[in-house]
């Protein structure tokens, strides 16, 4: 597995600068890949909603400021990048299908309303857990597609401090694009796809969902 002064030095390389012993180690170099790593590594978190990077968490409930709106208020995980979805509280399952034409789990065939605005996550959802996908604070846990997009990209953050090239800056930023662009297909393609299915709003209304409020 790469660690991050492997990656550093990918993106050195790019630039067809020496490599680093590691990021402190006083150079020129390790210096600025250093001071931009740490920002891009925030950034990578909100390129894509990252099948390997979502992870969930039962919400600390907050004052609701919106009583009237919402009827309840959650602040949001310290490590949460982007919310996804919201899960309430249920039993455990005595029975759950095999297969059909609907998601699994079952209850994306439902998504649970939210708000995230202002710091906090608003619902109708009593004692919520939030799936979200987390903001990614170690390299060495990026798939290779992604590690490749982080070292393009960082190699074109740092070529003009470095190099003083905007011209390979330039050119190393649109390979890191492409390279990009490739990691989410990649990982959308790992992933699970199940037919679209649509459900109609009388199926709603037998359920129990919707009506006054």
């Amino acid at each position: 597995m790469a660690t991050l002064d492997d990656i550093c030095n990918m993106a050195l390389a790019e630039i067809a600068a020496g490599p680093i012993t590691d990021v402190t180690d006083g150079s020129i170099e390790a210096r600025e890949v250093s001071r931009f790593a740490a920002p891009l590594l925030a950034e990578v978190s909100l390129w894509s909603d990252w099948s390997w990077a979502v992870t969930r968490a039962a919400l600390t409930e907050v004052t609701n400021d919106r009583p009237a709106e919402w009827t309840h208020a959650y602040a949001v995980p310290a490590n949460c990048a982007r919310p996804l979805a919201i899960r309430q509280v249920q039993d455990n399952a005595c029975w759950l299908p095999q297969g059909g034409p609907f998601p699994f789990p079952v209850q994306d065939s439902i998504q649970l309303a939210f708000l995230h605005e202002g710091g906090l996550i608003y619902t109708n959802v009593k004692n919520a857990t939030l799936v979200y996908g987390a903001v990614l604070t170690d390299p060495t846990s990026l798939p290779p597609l992604v590690q490749r997009a982080f070292a393009l990209e960082l190699a074109a953050r740092v070529a003009i401090p470095i190099r003083k090239d905007t011209g390979l800056a330039r050119e190393l930023g649109a390979a890191a694009e492409l390279a990009r662009a490739r990691a989410i297909a990649e990982d959308y393609n790992q992933r699970v796809r199940r037919p679209a299915s649509y459900i109609s709003e009388a199926a709603f209304a037998r359920a129990g969902i919707g009506g006054e409020l």
